[in-house]
């Protein structure tokens, strides 16, 4: 499976702007031929840059090129690290590992990436140990062999914002016999001082209330219905803890997010509340 969620975290080149409004000029210059000059140069620049995008995320040779132009760089610090397909009798698994590269700060790329591989092959050594159950318990019961469907997973990420002081990602690990072996891992880090983030360095000492207060505002305004899919007595107070999981957004607002069952009945799903700024 292909990410595209990491593409539109990439800041476009500023070049794009320029030939946007060079092709403009010239139309004006050229009535006669504005459709045809616009169209043409507008698709070369949005081909150079989706090209750019796509090469970048899927090529570590050309990324470490890229890396070493200053301007350019200073966007490239999410590559993918390990890309495989596994496929067999009993599993079917796309992999897509990311590393964290490129921010100057060296010791914290070591520990952040070891932990990420650490955690992906876990994950991957639990999907081959369950597949093995799994098909064992289907031929035990009388299940024929042929007809037994592998186990289907999916290993990827998701960029969800990168700027010259933070980066946010999360790591994505999805299976589809049972939902409860659905993973999440969360990665905020201060790019400047090399930390990961918690609610409380973002929020500071009254992060609790914080937090609290911006989820009940924004359930305040759904309707009866959505509502009635929380568990009921909910202090959120008392729910939100440093170890919280959360993403900070591409408008630079963090996102909370709760794992499907932790607040609510299975089919409100996993759900994310943004805490906005008047919140503090």
């Amino acid at each position: 499976m292909i990410d595209k969620n990491g593409y539109h975290n990439i800041d476009i080149p500023s070049e794009l702007s320029y030939v946007v409004k060079h092709a403009i000029n010239d139309g004006l210059n050229q009535k006669k031929h504005i459709q045809h000059t616009f169209l043409k140069k507008c698709t070369i620049a949005a081909a150079s840059v989706l090209c750019f995008i796509v090469v970048l995320n899927t090529s570590q040779s050309f990324a470490a090129v890229v890396y070493k132009i200053p301007l350019v760089g200073q966007l490239c610090r999410i590559i993918t690290f390990r890309e495989e397909h596994v496929e067999d009798d009993i599993q079917y698994i796309d992999v897509k590992i990311p590393k964290i590269d490129n921010t100057g700060k060296t010791e914290m790329e070591k520990r952040v990436n070891l932990e990420i591989q650490k955690n992906t092959n876990q994950l991957l050594e639990d999907t081959t140990t369950r597949a093995k159950e799994y098909y064992k318990a289907f031929v035990e019961t009388g299940g024929n062999p042929k007809e037994y469907i592998p186990l289907g997973v999916t290993l990827d990420y998701d960029i969800k914002c990168i700027n010259p002081k933070y980066v946010s990602f999360i790591i994505l690990y999805y299976e589809t016999k049972f939902s409860a072996y659905n993973t999440q891992y969360f990665y905020n880090i201060d790019i400047e001082t090399g930390k990961i983030i918690t609610l409380k360095d973002w929020f500071g000492t009254q992060y609790k209330q914080i937090v609290a207060n911006s989820i009940e505002q924004e359930i305040a305004l759904w309707d009866e219905e959505r509502k009635k899919l929380l568990w009921d007595n909910l202090e959120f107070t008392n729910l939100i803890t440093e170890n919280t999981d959360f993403y900070i957004a591409e408008d630079g607002n963090v996102v909370v997010v709760f794992p499907k069952y932790e607040i609510a009945a299975g089919s409100a799903g996993s759900l994310e509340f943004k805490i906005l700024p008047e919140s503090k």
